[in-house]
């Protein structure tokens, strides 16, 4: 708390963490914490990362929205392979990812996009859904650190050669709005684009 003023810290005293939620124009934003309860996926069978109080903060947090774009921030990647073999990435928690995929289509929550980072490397990756619709992971990482991990096949779109970030940009004006995420260099060079509209996330 010292360090990092988040407009609030998990459940408060009682159930702490850093999760928090927040909301700019009518997009709503939910940050993860994907570390203080996680258990670990070697020693514990269908393991979780959120626990169970983040869990339903989240999905009651979500079933209270009303804005256009509901974005679920996670430290980790969210999409299956980003880490061949890790099960420090959410393939090492498939049990609770797909209930909270599994609940925010049975709920019909629209508009959900996934945000994540822990690559050295930005992308973007495909989430199918075939009892839904399918969701978008956009990853992030590697704006200062020299270390890089390889752009692999599977991802949509992905980006190495130099240090980098993405960005998401949002377009509430259109009557189909979009999101859209672009990944710049550290030299502000566009190095891979793509756009969402709010009806293929419904």
């Amino acid at each position: 708390k010292q360090n990092f003023p988040n407009p609030a810290f998990g459940g408060g005293d009682d159930v702490p963490g850093t999760w928090f939620n927040f909301t700019m124009g009518n997009v709503d934003f939910f940050m993860l914490d994907c570390r203080f309860y996680r258990q670990d996926p070697g020693v514990v069978d269908n393991p979780s990362m959120l626990g169970t109080d983040q869990k339903a903060w989240l999905m009651q947090a979500l079933a209270n929205s009303n804005a256009t774009f509901k974005v679920i921030a996670s430290s980790v990647p969210w999409a299956n392979g980003t880490k061949p073999g890790s099960k420090d990435t959410w393939d090492g928690f498939p049990g609770e990812r797909e209930d909270i995929f599994s609940w925010i289509g049975n709920n019909n929550i629209t508009g959900v996009v996934l945000l994540s980072a822990d690559r050295h490397r930005s992308d973007a990756w495909l989430i199918e859904r075939p009892q839904s619709y399918d969701l978008y992971d956009f990853s992030s990482s590697c704006l200062t650190n020299i270390h890089r991990h390889p752009v692999l096949d599977a991802s949509l779109f992905g980006y190495n050669d130099k240090n980098s970030f993405g960005r998401i940009d949002f377009d509430l004006a259109n009557p189909n709005p979009t999101v859209t995420y672009t990944i710049y260099t550290i030299d502000n060079e566009t190095k891979g684009s793509m756009s969402v509209s709010l009806s293929e996330l419904s």
